[in-house]
């Protein structure tokens, strides 16, 4: 598996770009906080529920690959695989008591996303794990948290990524 790494400031802006990088400090990816839509924004505002924020990875260069974002905060969560141009519906299932996990498919391809007891986030697809994305220290000791990701491809990295950084990292 191939290993990339990012890191989350304490204080992260709209137009801050949180660089994913290799073991040898390149660039591969960003990932971008993206305001809600419109009204879903006004919604977020009053009900103080679900994520304020949606996110986007786009290439080093700046081309799409996937982003999420929602209908309203909370509610029905969509992936964008801007690859294919195709938007696909995230269902959200109960695992445990108050535990979550999402599932989705794309190309005909079931993928599911889990975070387990460890904080360990867990990419699966067609039941075959292909990333985990772990973050090495769960308490502040530094203004900056450190994401590690394994992934077996650069793309699935980044899909990785941002459904860590949205469902779990925020705890939405």
């Amino acid at each position: 598996m191939r290993p990339l790494t990012y890191q989350v400031p304490e204080s992260v802006l709209i137009s801050t770009k949180l660089p994913i990088i290799d073991e040898q400090g390149k660039t591969i990816f960003l990932m971008q906080k993206e305001r809600h839509k419109f009204l879903a924004s006004i919604v977020n505002a009053t009900i103080r529920f679900g994520l304020p924020y949606s996110y986007k990875i786009t290439y080093a260069y700046g081309k799409p690959l996937y982003s999420i974002d929602c209908a309203f905060p909370g509610i029905r969560y969509k992936i964008t695989d801007h690859l294919s141009s195709q938007t696909i519906p995230i269902a959200r299932h109960k695992v445990q008591l108050i535990e979550k996990a999402y599932s989705f498919k794309i190309a005909n391809q079931d993928y599911y996303f889990e975070k387990d007891y460890t904080g360990t986030g867990h990419l699966k697809c067609n039941n075959k794990r292909i990333a985990s994305v772990s973050m090495p220290l769960s308490t502040k000791i530094s203004m900056v948290d450190t994401i590690n990701i394994e992934s077996t491809t650069e793309e699935i990295a980044a899909l990785a990524a941002v459904l860590f950084h949205t469902f779990y990292y925020y705890d939405a």
